[in-house]
């Protein structure tokens, strides 16, 4: 084996102590190991659905964000019957254990907690009444769909209106003289759609009856327009609607309708889209 020679040595030496005077900066420098560890735990515990109580502050942390995420859930998703039913327990669940233990907790985890289990147990709240509101609206739009060729045309209006508030639209009763062929005008988040009803037994509705309504349409500064009638339209009139803003209803398709309206038989949450 050869020797390495005096300038060898001496550079492998430099580079050894230049390595370690960088390896202690780095050291001096970096978070102890308890600190990076502490930095990567939870602050909450998981929430225990079977568990008969919260004991600790972090298992109270874990229950909040776990009654936030289930009342999100419900609020806003579509949910199969069941799905709805779990959540349903689950919320009420979280509450009752969440209020045990504020109650016998201390001031400063009522005031930390408090205000934001009240928003959530009133947002669930609002949600089910809204729901209940539009299961009962749908009940009676389907009542008077099986009496749907003995209507009036008045009672006729009035059905079609209980339809759409039971899809969830702010519906207001227009018609009257001077109505400009509009009978309801529906609203929902900012967006504005009308309604004209015809109650016919017989007569087809025809393209002609389609453009006036589309004047009326752009007179109300409306997105869309709903012709809803109880016989049928002509090819004509199919064919016009499809290049405007204009979605025909008829008999048929009112069936359609209520039965999305009553979406828990279907075994879907109402969640009615806009357009």
């Amino acid at each position: 084996m050869e020797h390495l020679g005096p300038e060898c040595v001496a550079a492998i030496l430099e580079w050894l102590r230049v390595a370690a005077e960088a390896a202690a900066a780095a050291t001096a420098t970096a978070p102890s190991n308890e600190t990076a560890r502490q930095g990567l735990l939870w602050t909450a515990a998981p929430y225990q659905e079977d568990a008969p109580a919260i004991a600790t502050a972090a298992e109270m942390a874990g229950a909040v964000e776990h009654l936030r995420f289930a009342v999100f859930r419900r609020c806003h998703n579509q949910l199969t019957r069941a799905e709805r039913s779990r959540l349903d327990n689950s919320i009420a669940n979280a509450l009752f254990k969440i209020d045990r233990y504020l109650t016998r907790g201390d001031d400063a985890e009522r005031a930390l907690y408090l205000d934001e289990v009240e928003r959530l147990r009133g947002e669930a709240r609002d949600h089910e009444e809204r729901a209940e509101r539009l299961r009962l609206q749908a009940r009676r739009a389907e009542v008077k769909l099986a009496q749907l060729a003995s209507l009036s045309p008045e009672t006729f209006e009035e059905f079609v209106g209980e339809l759409f508030e039971a899809m969830g639209y702010d519906v207001e009763v227009v018609g009257g003289t001077g109505d400009a062929g509009v009978d309801l005008a529906l609203r929902r988040d900012g967006l504005v759609a009308i309604v004209q009803c015809k109650y016919h037994k017989r007569s087809v509705v025809g393209s002609p009856d389609l453009q006036r309504f589309l004047g009326a349409i752009r007179h109300a500064h409306a997105h869309k327009g709903f012709f809803v009638t109880t016989s049928s339209f002509s090819l004509a009139a199919e064919k016009f609607a499809a290049d405007h803003p204009i979605e025909l209803v008829d008999g048929p398709r009112i069936v359609e309708l209520v039965n999305h309206a009553l979406g828990p038989k279907a075994g879907k949450a109402m969640e009615p889209s806009w357009f």
